[in-house]
């Protein structure tokens, strides 16, 4: 059944009370905040209506109502407009860009936290691994008789490692030698990039064991094993909301949110709707069990027609759907401004 003019109204500012209140909402209170030209007894009986076609839901401590997955569904998909930034918000978010831009990471990680700042919720931001890791240069350390320790920096910053099987009558030097020529032949290429193919391309200017050059880019493989890089922020926000007051609701939570695994998955469960700017999830559609009063609204960001990652604003159903949508509207154009930039830079 489709709903008429007068229940979308009275359906969207309860909605907005809701979110703003986070208290049951009666007719009353939609009849004195809200100029919908009908009677408290009118919007009483459109609110039954709404309750038995699934719209709303009635606490059972209390006489209001309060907006159900369905009609928040309904409220994103056919009510909402998005709220346009304000001028203010820009400036702060162009500040904080400009004092924390030395490497992509760091675009990464301010995006995840300004997000939290303004909206108050728990931002997420995955990155493909391969944007944000150019190889910088490679160095071998000693570990043992037998193994070594092979380094891997990127212009990022990032640093990872990995166990080198080091030959019995191969010493540290030697492979740092080997680390010098890799560094020169390939420092400036995405990690994605390197493969077993590109060893073929200057075998012939290698001096030395080739097995030894095969095994450090196994090794430089191993080292990248992930494909995708997660930033976090505003965990400590959502303790300041009404829905996470209760301690084990909160612990839940926190649990999840440090489960890379379960986080990274948000993202590969969003990818139902591509021809959409931005996503939204409702409750049990975010797949967030035990938590299953919670949404997830996703953008994803792209740099030269290449997808970058995606940013996710993760808050209880109640959060401000209109004011997050338009303002991830925003970063995923101004973030995407930026890394183009980097990237014609570097």
């Amino acid at each position: 059944m489709d709903l008429d003019e007068r229940k979308q109204k009275i359906l969207q500012a309860i909605i907005q009370d809701y979110i703003t209140s986070a208290e049951p909402v009666g007719s009353r209170t939609i009849a004195r905040k809200y100029n919908l030209g009908v009677s408290a007894a009118t919007i009483r009986n459109e609110m039954f209506d709404l309750e038995m076609l699934g719209y709303l839901e009635q606490p059972h401590t209390s006489a209001g109502r309060i907006p159900s997955i369905k009609g928040y569904r309904f409220y994103v998909d056919c009510l909402l407009e998005p709220t346009q930034i304000s001028e203010e918000e820009k400036r702060f978010v162009q500040s904080w860009f400009h004092d924390k831009m030395n490497n992509v990471d760091q675009i990464f990680q301010s995006t995840a936290k300004v997000l939290s700042k303004i909206t108050h919720n728990v931002t997420l931001v995955m990155a493909a691994q391969q944007v944000s890791s150019k190889l910088k240069y490679i160095r071998f350390l000693p570990l043992d008789f037998r193994r070594a320790i092979m380094i891997v920096v990127t212009d990022s910053g990032q640093i990872e490692n990995c166990i080198f099987p080091k030959p019995e009558d191969t010493d540290v030097d030697e492979l740092n030698v080997i680390a010098e020529k890799l560094t020169h032949y390939l420092a400036g290429l995405p990690v994605s990039r390197i493969n077993m193919e590109m060893l073929e391309q200057f075998h012939e200017s290698i001096v030395g064991d080739l097995e030894l050059y095969r095994l450090a880019f196994r090794s430089i493989h191993q080292a990248f094993r992930r494909e995708q890089q997660l930033y976090k922020g505003g965990a400590m926000e959502l303790l300041n909301k009404p829905e996470f007051k209760d301690v084990a609701k909160a612990k839940n939570l926190f649990t999840m949110l440090e489960e890379q695994d379960v986080m990274a998955n948000l993202f590969n469960d969003g990818g139902q709707e591509p021809q959409k700017t931005v996503t939204v999830r409702i409750g049990e559609e975010a797949n967030l069990s035990p938590i299953n009063d919670c949404s997830i609204i996703e953008a994803t960001f792209k740099a030269n027609d290449v997808v970058l990652g995606k940013i996710a604003v993760l808050g209880p159903t109640r959060m401000e759907y209109a004011k997050i949508i338009g303002l991830l509207d925003f970063m995923k154009q101004h973030v995407t401004n930026i890394l183009e930039h980097y990237h014609d830079d570097t």
